[in-house]
């Protein structure tokens, strides 16, 4: 397998992810940041962390894939339930389930409740019934039809992954060779131009939150994977969408969409032997390192060899 071709080195570059130190680079005049040194997780993928202070702190974890490369494949996680259904699991255990190299969290989702800070009175927890918010497509079949609007205004787009590219596309209907797709957003970049957050409300927008989102290049041959620590002051005040967008735009990305966000947020990776390890800091519940079990997740796996989905 190629997976245990690479323990030896996913499991060094995720040591060297805990104990290297920042490289300074040179302040600009609006943000000063450091960049960690990039591990190379597997073939076409590699990860990194950016903190910045613009004025308060903020910690981005990107994961670049390499989309020429057909090694390098996303997927949506399918249903889980053997019924067709999904039933909540957190970022980490579907990692472990499905053999995914890494992944993050994907689709908004109902029922929903925060929780008190600490508590257990949260909705949902692992196991229970959830559905996804928008379409979602597993192997070419619907399996979460699209919500009507007033469900929730932030989900504007789509995520379409096919065969041999991946496009983000206004509204809920991707080519019809599509292999899987996950609704979302608000979008944030199409043709490198910024969009309207306003239908998003303009809290949500403005506020600075964990954000979970994805970004492709002009020429459709790089993603990226970037999640946002935040409601923790000491690590990471959070970011707001324009922000988020900003930082797309710094990466080279074209396209953009948000996905869901706050205490679902989290980055978990394969450490190589089958054990899954976050990368980022969860806040679930207000509990920094606490994970939250969600809908569903968009996952990254990397094949042996070329072979059609």
């Amino acid at each position: 397998m190629f997976r245990s071709l690479l323990r030896p080195a996913l499991l060094g570059a995720l040591l060297l992810l805990s104990a290297c130190a920042s490289i300074d680079i040179p302040a600009s005049p609006r943000t000063a940041f450091s960049r960690s040194a990039s591990s190379t997780l597997s073939e076409g993928v590699t990860y990194w962390s950016e903190t910045r202070e613009n004025p308060l702190r903020q910690v981005f974890h990107v994961v670049q894939l390499d989309l020429a490369n057909p090694k390098v494949q996303l997927f949506v996680s399918p249903p889980n339930d053997g019924a067709g259904q999904y039933h909540a699991r957190t970022t980490s255990e579907f990692v472990t389930a499905s053999g995914a190299l890494l992944a993050v969290n994907a689709s908004y989702f109902v029922p929903f409740k925060p929780g008190a800070p600490g508590g257990d009175d949260f909705v949902p927890h692992a196991g229970q019934h959830v559905d996804p918010v928008g379409k979602v497509i597993v192997g070419g079949a619907v399996v979460a039809p699209p919500e009507a609007p007033e469900v929730d205004p932030r989900v504007n787009a789509i995520l379409c992954i096919h065969p041999s590219f991946v496009e983000i596309r206004s509204g809920h209907t991707c080519r019809w060779d599509v292999v899987d797709a996950v609704a979302a957003g608000p979008v944030l970049l199409v043709d490198g131009a910024e969009r309207s957050f306003k239908h998003a409300g303009p809290k949500y927008a403005a506020d600075r939150h964990p954000r979970t989102a994805l970004g492709v290049s002009a020429d459709g041959r790089t993603g990226w994977l970037v999640v946002v620590d935040g409601r923790q002051t000491v690590l990471s005040e959070g970011a707001t969408l324009p922000e988020l967008t900003a930082f797309f735009r710094d990466l080279g990305a074209a396209d953009a969409i948000n996905l869901d966000g706050g205490g679902s947020t989290t980055l978990a990776v394969d450490d190589g032997f089958g054990r899954p390890r976050v990368l980022n800091s969860p806040i679930h519940t207000g509990v920094p390192g606490r994970e939250r079990p969600v809908a569903n997740q968009l996952g990254v796996r990397v094949t042996t060899t070329v072979s059609a989905r």
